[in-house]
């Protein structure tokens, strides 16, 4: 059965096959079967990727920094590599970032060079966030690019703040930190807000022992460029402007450390606000309270000082005129 089968259809099909027009070479049939392993050898990592085991290492992983991780689900992505749905980030006093999905791998040929690079590809809050994270020997480096992230979304930094925030956050960051090193670290920021405001919230106010209620204000386009300076990250220019009010940083630096998070922040905001802003929605009604409770932070020119300290996840704010 098996020879009638190859006669009719087997034998016909072999024979439309074009030849070589000459004999391969001894040293490209050993390319050709070199490249054939390798592509078998991938393919075969590509289906074999063990997913639920890297799901379970990196729940184990964030465990070890007091972060609670789940995931709804994981399958392989690309060569090495692997795909996480419906994840869940939450912290021990309740702080949760959900991530639609995140595509991360690993970069082989890097591990020839000492570098172990993962890249990374997430989708939070209406936007995204590309990039790759590369662990050396004393160094990390982080370099993304952010895409229509959605503020008004992104309960954990309300809740960080106090402050309901709106608008569309992209643009770029790359950034290295030198553990044995710190003046030797580099990086740069360059990220923009369109349509930012501030739809609500209550802030602290220092000396007064209470919080002040915040109006809407639009802020218009915010802007905010930084570079790496001797172990310092400094922000060169952050500023908010718009028919409303003008807000700006001056001095603004925090001192780089391997937790980000906890990186000390230190120098200076000045806000102003113009004479159309309090005739908008409710904050005729807000005016006198707020002109009191700010008073001792009000400068010759009518803007409003405050030094800025704490940390880089909590920052604070004492007044001090401009």
């Amino acid at each position: 059965m098996l020879t009638k089968l190859w006669k009719r259809w087997g034998a016909p099909l072999l024979a439309r096959v074009p030849r070589l027009p000459v004999k391969p070479k001894p040293w490209q049939r050993r390319v050709g079967y070199g490249l054939f392993a390798a592509l078998a050898f991938l393919l075969a990592l590509r289906w074999t990727f063990p997913a639920g085991a890297v799901k379970e290492r990196l729940i184990m992983e964030a465990a070890a920094q007091g972060w609670q991780l789940s995931v709804e689900d994981a399958s392989p992505a690309g060569i090495a590599g692997v795909r996480l749905e419906n994840v869940s980030l939450e912290s021990r006093d309740g702080l949760r970032i959900p991530v639609e999905r995140v595509d991360a791998s690993l970069v082989l040929w890097r591990l020839l060079l000492g570098r172990q690079r993962v890249m990374f590809d997430a989708r939070l809050f209406d936007g995204r966030v590309k990039g790759f994270a590369e662990e050396a020997s004393g160094s990390h480096r982080v370099a993304a690019t952010v895409s229509g992230v959605d503020l008004a979304r992104a309960v954990p930094l309300r809740r960080a703040t106090g402050v309901d925030l709106a608008g569309k956050v992209g643009g770029e960051f790359d950034l290295t930190l030198d553990d044995r090193k710190p003046a030797a670290s580099a990086g740069t920021l360059d990220l923009a807000v369109a349509d930012a405001a501030v739809n609500g919230g209550q802030v602290p106010v220092p000396g007064m022992g209470g919080t002040l209620t915040l109006p809407r204000m639009p802020l218009g386009a915010v802007t905010a460029l930084g570079r790496v300076k001797d172990g310092r990250f400094v922000f060169e220019r952050l500023e908010a402007k718009s028919e409303d009010l003008e807000a700006s940083g001056d001095g603004l630096y925090c001192v780089l450390q391997p937790r980000l998070a906890f990186a000390p922040i230190f120098g200076k905001a000045r806000v102003k606000f113009h004479d159309g802003f309090w005739t908008k929605g409710n904050a005729q009604a807000f005016k006198g309270l707020a002109e009191m409770a700010l008073a001792p932070a009000r400068g010759p020119d009518g803007a409003y000082g405050f030094q800025i300290f704490g940390s880089l996840s909590q920052p604070q704010a004492r007044m001090a005129p401009p």
